[in-house]
């Protein structure tokens, strides 16, 4: 659950994935994803306020065809930004300075249309991962997040990074890739519902949205599209990427992603499935704080024909670590942080940048050239993927 309070301070007037209070008085904003805990203060009235004061936001297509299933504004004020490209963006402070940005969005692997900002300003570098899983193997295609020198591609240092640290933590050490994870999902569902052609899968995910590749993935695997309800499945028609993989219609399918976690037993878009005939699967991570990762996936010792599987879309403390000493940063802050673990938090991201700098220097330095003074509009921009980690980035 992201605590970041949205000011990039380094530059004035910008507001990441955060929409009310002194947020107001920024000049642009941006949205790495669309998950509520980084969505605080959109609205209909916040939408007609920028539009109001000619004040533009910032995110990927995708997001911003999620937003229009929820929001009502005008299309002007809401513009895409597209992958890997540096983007010019010029704007106007409250106290009228005039200030002209580069602005780069890099996939951050969590969930459809979720992004990565890069800011850069003179001699100013800042990332911002919003939530991100990228597997450490796959930094290198990070294309935004490089540049070249006589045709080597070389890690950009930032002045700051504003971290994902959701599970920067030394009780989640470790997680299996997304693709381990959903094998182990496919083989206990292809074995539940080939056993009984009444036998049907409930999928039991955490947050209404977030294990969208869990059901792309799934379900091309199994020829079978994924069971979610109304709402969310009215929101994912409007991605060509997730609707060819999800359906309405209970009685199409025997995958059920449709059921709130806290709710009564049994399948309630099916009358006819009785309760023998159900198998739950958890995807998640809390299950496996402080255990043997390396599982994978096991039987719940308590609930009848229930299977946790470890699933994370937000890096391992090992994977957080590989990210911060392979972009060096002269300041991390934490953008997921409880009051009781701030001490420990900060304990291990001192620990982690110390053996970062024990690292040998790279000679070559990077110096911001802003291309041509061109103000962003529309890019265009085609989706290509949802960030698995295996995934072409």
């Amino acid at each position: 659950m992201s605590t970041f309070l949205g000011l990039i301070k380094e530059i004035p007037g910008i507001s990441v994935d955060r929409f009310d209070g002194e947020n107001l008085t920024s000049s642009i904003f941006f949205l790495s994803h669309c998950h509520s805990d980084h969505m605080h203060g959109l609205s209909d009235t916040f939408f007609e306020y920028i539009d109001e004061y000619k004040k533009c936001f910032y995110c990927s297509p995708i997001s911003k065809a999620l937003l229009e299933s929820r929001f009502k504004f005008k299309s002007s004020c809401v513009k895409e930004i597209g992958i890997n490209i540096p983007s010019v963006i010029e704007y106007i402070t409250e106290n009228e300075e005039k200030i002209l940005i580069c602005v780069t969005s890099i996939p951050a692997g969590h969930c459809p249309g979720s992004v990565m900002f890069l800011f850069e300003k003179d001699n100013i570098s800042v990332l911002y991962t919003g939530d991100f899983r990228i597997n450490p193997i796959d930094f290198p295609k990070l294309k935004g997040l490089h540049y070249c020198n006589d045709s080597k591609s070389i890690p950009r240092t930032f002045t700051k990074i504003y971290l994902d640290t959701t599970f920067l933590s030394t009780d989640f050490p470790v997680f299996p890739s997304r693709q381990e994870s959903m094998r182990r999902i496919y083989e206990v569902t292809k074995d539940w519902i080939s056993k009984d052609p009444r036998n049907v899968v409930i999928l039991e995910c955490s947050a209404t949205y977030g294990s969208e590749f869990l059901f792309v993935e799934l379900s091309k695997m199994l020829d079978m599209k994924i069971h979610v309800r109304n709402d969310v499945f009215e929101n994912y028609c409007h991605i060509a990427q997730l609707s060819c993989y999800v359906t309405n219609d209970p009685d199409s399918t025997s995958i059920h992603a449709c059921k709130k976690k806290i709710s009564s037993p049994g399948l309630r878009c099916r009358s006819d499935v009785s309760n023998a005939n159900i198998l739950t699967i958890i995807p998640s991570v809390m299950k496996w704080r402080k255990k043997d990762t390396s599982i994978i996936g096991e039987w719940d010792k308590n609930k009848e024909r229930t299977f946790s599987v470890c699933y994370s879309t937000h890096s391992s403390l090992t994977e957080l670590r590989a990210f911060v000493q392979y972009f060096e940063a002269s300041e991390i802050y934490p953008c997921v942080i409880k009051t009781e673990e701030e001490r420990e938090i900060f304990r291990l991201l001192d620990t982690i940048k110390n053996k970062s700098d024990e690292k040998p220097i790279i000679s070559q330095k990077y110096k911001l050239e802003l291309p041509s003074r061109k103000i962003l509009s529309k890019v265009k921009f085609k989706s290509e993927y949802f960030s698995s980690d295996d995934d072409s980035l």
